[in-house]
C-alpha cells in the first residue's frame, strides 16, 4: 500500500504535515477528511515508494531490529515527557525513524489510535516488531496514567539489553578471528609450502618419517578432496541444525550447554540476567506477576529453563512463593532466589529484581573477560604447537637430506 506525504489544514485551521498510507490518492484525500484533515498537498512520498519496491519483504512482516526498536522507543518517551498528545509524538517519530518496515508500522498505528484505539491494542497488530513484554507495559501505562515513564523504562530495558549483547559479541569477536587465522595459517602451510619442500625429499628418495608422512597425506587430502571436505562439514552442520530443531535433540542439546565446562555457567548468569532484569521491568511496570512470569518464559531460549519458568508460574498461582520454586528447579543461581526471598518479604520485589539483573549483568561483564583473556593465550599455544608441528616434520628429513649431500656422507 502506498504512503503519501501531506500538507494540511486540521480543525482548527493550523497547518500540518505527515504520512497516510492508502491505495490511492483520492482515498489517501477521503481517510484525511474523515479525521477532520484537509490537505492542500498531497503526493506519493518518493521515499517510501522506493523503501517500498526495495523492501516489499520488509512491510509484510520482517522483524524490526533490537537498536531500531530501543531508538523509537526512546524518541516516544522524550517526545511525550515533552508534553506532545501521543497522535502527534507518533506523527514526529513517522518523521524520524529510518526503517521503512518501522515507519510504516508507525504510521498505522498512529491512525489506529486517531480512531479510538489504545496504544496498546495498536501495537499489538504487529507482533513480529512489538513484543508481548512491550505491550503489556504500554498497557498498564496507558492504564495508570504513566505511559511516559513506562517508555522510559522501556527503553532503559531495551538499551541494557543492547549493551550486553555487544560487550557478548565484542568478547567473542577476537577468539574467533584468531582461529580463523589460525585455520587459514595452518591451511597455507600445509597446502602450498609443505608440498614444495617434500617435492625435493622425494626426488632425493629420502626416506621420510611418519610425521611428514602424516603432514604429506593431510595435504594431498586438503588439495585433492578438498570439496569433499567441505560437502562433509557442510552435511554435518545440516544434520546438527535438523537435529536441533526436534523436541529431543533441542532438549539434549540445551542440557549439554547447561552443564559445559566454562561455557554452562556463564551461559546460565546471562539467562539469569533477562529474566531478573526483564521481570523487574514488569513487574515495575505495573504488570501482574503471573502474567510477567508467562511473559519471561518466552524470553529464555533454552527449554529446560523455561520449563523451570513455567513450574514456578504454576507454583505461584497455587499460592507458593517464587523464591522457592525457582530454588527448587536448580537451574537458576542461589543469589536469585535469595534475591527474591527477601523481596517477597519487604513487598520491593521488583526492586531486588532489578537489582539482581544487575548484578548478574556484572558477573557475565567480568566472566567473558576472564574466559576472553584464558582463551587468547590457550589458542596461541595451539597455533603454536601445529605450527612447530609442521616445521619439525619438515626439518626431520631435511637432516637425511644434508647428510646425503656432505661430501663422503
Amino acid at each position: 500500500m502506498p504512503i503519501y506525504e501531506y500538507t494540511a489544514l486540521n480543525a482548527t485551521g493550523k497547518k500540518i504535515k505527515g504520512l497516510v498510507d492508502a491505495d490511492t490518492l483520492r482515498s489517501a484525500r477521503t481517510k484525511l477528511r474523515g479525521q477532520n484533515i484537509f490537505p492542500t498537498d498531497i503526493k506519493e512520498s518518493i521515499k517510501a515508494a522506493k523503501d517500498n519496491k526495495q523492501n516489499v519483504k520488509n512491510f509484510f512482516g520482517d522483524r524490526v531490529s533490537l537498536k531500531e526498536l530501543t531508538v523509537a522507543t526512546r524518541l516516544l518517551a522524550t517526545l511525550s515527557n515533552a508534553g506532545l498528545p501521543l497522535v502527534a509524538a507518533l506523527n514526529a517519530l513517522s518523521d524520524q525513524v529510518e526503517s521503512p518496515t518501522l515507519k510504516r508500522n508507525i504510521v498505522d498505528i498512529k491512525e489506529r489510535v486517531e480512531q479510538g484505539s489504545a496504544l496498546a491494542k495498536a501495537l499489538a497488530a504487529y507482533p513480529k516488531v512489538f513484543p508481548r513484554l512491550y505491550v503489556n507495559m504500554v498497557q498498564s501505562g496507558e492504564a495508570s496514567g504513566t505511559l511516559d515513564t513506562i517508555l522510559d523504562n522501556l527503553a532503559d530495558y531495551y538499551e541494557a539489553q543492547m549493551e550486553l549483547r555487544r560487550k557478548i559479541s565484542s568478547a567473542l569477536f577476537y577468539p574467533i578471528l584468531m582461529f580463523g587465522f589460525c585455520t587459514l595459517v595452518v591451511i597455507g602451510l600445509v597446502t602450498f609450502v609443505v608440498p614444495n619442500i617434500v617435492e625435493i625429499f622425494i626426488k632425493q628418495k629420502i626416506d621420510l618419517p611418519l610425521p611428514t608422512r602424516a603432514v604429506i597425506g593431510l595435504s594431498n587430502a586438503l588439495t585433492g578432496y578438498w570439496w569433499a571436505i567441505i560437502g562433509g562439514i557442510a552435511l554435518v552442520i545440516t544434520l546438527i541444525r535438523y537435529y536441533y530443531r526436534q523436541p529431543k535433540g533441542r532438549e539434549w542439546f540445551d542440557a549439554k550447554l547447561l552443564k559445559a565446562p566454562l561455557f554452562g555457567p556463564i551461559y546460565k548468569k546471562i539467562a539469569t540476567a533477562r529474566v531478573a532484569s526483564t521481570l523487574g521491568t514488569l513487574l515495575n511496570g505495573g504488570v501482574e506477576l503471573l502474567q510477567a512470569l508467562d511473559i519471561v518464559k518466552n524470553i529464555v531460549g533454552n527449554v529446560h529453563m523455561r520449563k523451570a519458568l513455567e513450574e514456578a508460574r504454576d507454583g505461584v498461582r497455587e499460592g507458593r512463593s517464587l523464591a522457592k520454586e525457582l530454588a527448587k528447579s536448580g537451574y537458576f543461581p542461589n543469589l536469585l532466589s535469595q534475591m527474591v526471598a527477601i523481596g517477597e518479604k519487604s513487598g520491593k520485589m521488583e526492586n531486588m529484581l532489578s537489582k539482581a539483573g544487575k548484578s548478574f549483568t556484572s558477573e557475565v561483564n567480568a566472566a567473558i573477560a576472564g574466559l576472553t583473556s584464558l582463551i587468547e593465550p590457550l589458542m596461541m599455544i595451539v597455533l603454536g604447537g601445529l605450527v612447530f608441528s609442521i616445521v619439525i616434520s619438515v626439518l626431520m628429513p631435511m637432516t637425511k637430506l644434508m647428510q646425503a649431500v656432505r661430501p663422503g656422507g
